[in-house]
């Protein structure tokens, strides 16, 4: 195990893993083989290894599953906040669990919202928002 000095490891179990510069991992478990690249945080999740998350990810609610990879910038984000007429509420998150099946991809910049299933060796690419779950094998690009 390699974890950085500058790294912030808090209520959480690491496997074999190399933790790299001013990454932050809480209440996370992080199983053999994973890497996780400089400037990431990573809050309530689960990563199967051998999986890499790339530099300044944002990772929160997940379950990841083995040999998934993470582009830079990418944000896995399972929290929310419910909205009624009077608007949200402050500081009071709803946590719906994003899954990223064995071999899924995430792209550089993009974005998987709340609950939401990528399938396995599911491909998303840089840049695009994920709002519903992709199945297997499929790819989702931007039509820019």
């Amino acid at each position: 195990m390699t974890v950085d000095e500058t790294a912030r490891v808090e209520d959480s179990t690491l496997g074999d893993v190399e933790i790299r510069e001013y990454v932050t991992i809480h209440d996370s478990e992080i199983d053999d083989g994973c890497r996780i690249y400089e400037r990431t945080s990573i809050k309530k999740s689960d990563i199967d290894g051998p999986s890499d998350i790339n530099a300044n990810a944002y990772v929160e609610n997940a379950r990841i599953g083995s040999e998934v990879q993470v582009g830079p910038n990418a944000a896995v984000v399972g929290v929310t906040h419910d909205r009624d007429e009077s608007g949200m509420t402050f500081r009071e998150d709803t946590f719906e669990t994003v899954a990223l099946e064995d071999g899924a991809f995430v792209g550089a910049g993009a974005v998987v919202l709340p609950g939401v299933t990528v399938g396995e060796n599911a491909v998303l690419g840089a840049g695009v928002t994920v709002t519903e779950d992709v199945a297997a094998g499929a790819v989702v690009r931007s039509d820019r």
